[in-house]
C-alpha cells in the first residue's frame, strides 16, 4: 500500500508499505522533490547563506539562519579572520530559538499531531482537540500567535526573520521591547499553566475533569496525551532507542548546556564535542536520486548531484549516518541524553523513559515545552540589550566552517568551504534526514522504516497508527527537499495596492 501525502500541511512525503496478514512487514520512506538549497550558495558571498538557507522552510526559519550563521563564522574562525560572536548576541540568538520552540510545539501538537487523537477524527471524547472547531485548538493557534509576533519584535519580521546574519545578531531591541516579548511569553505561559500542575492535570484529564485555574493549554496538551496512551501509542513506532542531539541552550558566560551534546546508545549517553561529532557523521546516498559522490562525509562530499534516473533509488533525501548507525533526534532524543523525564511521565506511560515508541515522542514534547517556557523567560533576564550584538564580520577569507544547531525537530547541520570569499561548497543535514530519510548502503533502514514494521494495519482504507506514527516525528519535508519544477507555464497579474487599501483613487 502506498500512502501519499502523510503530513497535514506539507505533501511532499509517502510511505510505500508492504502488508501481510494485516502487519508491516517493509517500509520505504520517500521524499518527492530535488534538494537546491546548497547547489544555489556556490559561488556566492559567505554572507549570502543565512539569507538563501533560512528560506529553505517556511516553518523552521530561524533555525537555519542561525546554523549557517554559525558555519561561515566557523569558518572565518578557523581562517584567523573573525573572533567570535559578542556574548549578547549568543544569548538573544538562545532565547528566540526557545521562543521558536514553543511556537513550533504548538503548531505541531494541536494542529500536526493532535487532530488524530481528537474526537472529531478518532472518536476519543476530547472534543477540544477537533480540528478548527474546537476550543483547545483555537486556543493553541491565538497562542502561537503570540509567538510569532514575539519572534518579530526581535527578527523584524516572521517569518523569514532579517536580523540574524553572519557576525551576531543584527538588531537593536531596547528595553521596551524585551519587555513587549516578555508580557508575550507570559501570556502564553499563564494560557499553558504552571509546571507543577501537570499531576493534578493529568489525574483530571482521566477523570473528565477541566480545571481552567491550572492552565486551559496544559489540559488540552494532557489530553492529546491520555488520548494517545489509550489508543495503545506505546506499542506503536518502536525505535532502536538511539539517540542523537548537538545541544542547545548555553548557560549565560559557560559552555554548559541545558540540552547535552551527544548520544545515546547501548542504554548511556556519551556527551561528545563537536569534533567527535562532525567526524562521525557521513551520508548515504545509494537509495537516493543523487549521484554517490554526493554522499560520504559531509565536511568533504560535494552539493547533491542530481540522478534523476538511479536505479534502485527512491527518495531524494539522503541517509544520514553516525558511525554507521541510525540515530533518531528531536525531543526525545535530547531529553533522553540530557537525563529529563519530568514527572516520570515517559517512565509511567510509555514503557520507560528511554524507549523510542510513537507515545514517548509525544510525551518528550510536551515535556520540553514546560523545560523550554521557563528556560526562555530565564533567558530574557540574562539578555541585556544595552550589550554589543554585532562583531566586524570579514569578506574575503579562505577557510571551512561548521554549524552546529538544534532546532525544535532536532540535529541541524551546515558545512562550508570558503575560498577568497566565496563559497565553494556547501552541505545541509536536517533533522528529518536523520528520522524519516532511505536506507543507507549497506541496506538498512532509517529510523521511521523500521519503527513501523511490525506495526499493525487494522483498516487498509484508513491506517490511522501508521500515520500517528509518521506525525510523531514532526518531519519538515520543506527541510529535506526543496525544488519542484514540473513542466508548463505559469501565468500571474499583479496589481499593486492603491494608499490606504482604495482600489480607484481620483484625479484629486
Amino acid at each position: 500500500m502506498k500512502i501519499d501525502p502523510t503530513t497535514r500541511i506539507e505533501g511532499h512525503h509517502g510511505m510505500e508499505l508492504e502488508v501481510e496478514d494485516g502487519q508491516i512487514t517493509e517500509a520505504r520512506s520517500t521524499m518527492k522533490m530535488f534538494r537546491g538549497a546548497e547547489i544555489i550558495t556556490v559561488g556566492r558571498s559567505p554572507r549570502d547563506a543565512a539569507q538563501l538557507t533560512g528560506k529553505v522552510c517556511g516553518v523552521c526559519f530561524i533555525c537555519h539562519r542561525i546554523g549557517s550563521s554559525r558555519a561561515t563564522e566557523d569558518a572565518a574562525i578557523n581562517a584567523g579572520a573573525f573572533d567570535g560572536i559578542p556574548e549578547h548576541a549568543k544569548i538573544l540568538r538562545d532565547a528566540v530559538e526557545g521562543i521558536f520552540f514553543l511556537w513550533n510545539h504548538a503548531i505541531h501538537l494541536f494542529a500536526l499531531v493532535g487532530p488524530d487523537y481528537s474526537d472529531a477524527v478518532a472518536d476519543t471524547g476530547f472534543e477540544r482537540l477537533d480540528p478548527l472547531e474546537g476550543e483547545g485548538y483555537q486556543g493553541a493557534l491565538e497562542n502561537q500567535r503570540k509567538l510569532m509576533q514575539a519572534l518579530a519584535e526581535f527578527g523584524g519580521r516572521a517569518p523569514h526573520p532579517l536580523a540574524f546574519v553572519p557576525g551576531g545578531v543584527a538588531t537593536n531591541p531596547d528595553v521596551s521591547t524585551v519587555q513587549t516579548v516578555k508580557s508575550r511569553l507570559r501570556e502564553v505561559s499563564n494560557w499553558l499553566g504552571p509546571t507543577d500542575a501537570v499531576p493534578e492535570v493529568l489525574e483530571n484529564v482521566r477523570n473528565g475533569e477541566f480545571d481552567p485555574e491550572l492552565g486551559e493549554g496544559l489540559h488540552d496538551v494532557v489530553s492529546i496525551l491520555v488520548a494517545a496512551a489509550r489508543e495503545g501509542a506505546a506499542d506503536l513506532g518502536s525505535g532502536p532507542n538511539r539517540y542523537y542531539s548537538n545541544g542547545l541552550f548555553r548557560e549565560p558566560e559557560s559552555d554548559e548546556r541545558i540540552f547535552k551534546r551527544g548520544v545515546y546508545r547501548d542504554g548511556s549517553a556519551e556527551l561528545m564535542t563537536k569534533d567527535e561529532i562532525v567526524e562521525a557523521i557521513s551520508e548515504h546516498t545509494e537509495y537516493s536520486y543523487y549521484t554517490d559522490d554526493s554522499g560520504g562525509p559531509p565536511t568533504e562530499a560535494k552539493p547533491p548531484d542530481p540522478d534523476p534516473n538511479k536505479e534502485g533509488a527512491y527518495s531524494w533525501g539522503k541517509a544520514p549516518r553516525f558511525e554507521g548507525q541510525t540515530m533518531e533526534v528531536g525531543p526525545l532524543a535530547r531529553l533522553t541524553i540530557s537525563g529529563y523525564d519530568p514527572f516520570d511521565l515517559r517512565a509511567n506511560l510509555g514503557g520507560g523513559s528511554d524507549e523510542s515508541n510513537t507515545l514517548n515522542r509525544l510525551i518528550a514534547r510536551a515535556q520540553e515545552v514546560l523545560i523550554v517556557r521557563d528556560r526562555v523567560l530565564d533567558l530574557l533576564d540574562a539578555f541585556d540589550p544595552s550589550e554589543p550584538l554585532m562583531a566586524d564580520f570579514p569578506d574575503d577569507y579562505t577557510g571551512k566552517g561548521v554549524g552546529l544547531w538544534e532546532p525544535s525537530r532536532g540535529t541541524l547541520s551546515h558545512y562550508v568551504d570558503v575560498e577568497n570569499g566565496e563559497i565553494e561548497r556547501y552541505q545541509i543535514i536536517t533533522p528529518t534526514l536523520w528520522n524519516i530519510g532511505p536506507r543507507d548502503g549497506e541496506g538498512n533502514p532509517s529510523i521511521i522504516e523500521g519503527a513501523i514494521v511490525g506495526d499493525e494495519v487494522a483498516d487498509i482504507e484508513n491506517p490511522i497508527n501508521v500515520m500517528r506514527t509518521v506525525r510523531s516525528f514532526d518531519p519538515c519535508l520543506a527541510c529535506s527537499v526543496h525544488v519542484d519544477s514540473p513542466e508548463g507555464s505559469y501565468e500571474t497579474e499583479l496589481k499593486p495596492a492603491s494608499p490606504g487599501g482604495m482600489t480607484d483613487v481620483g484625479d484629486d
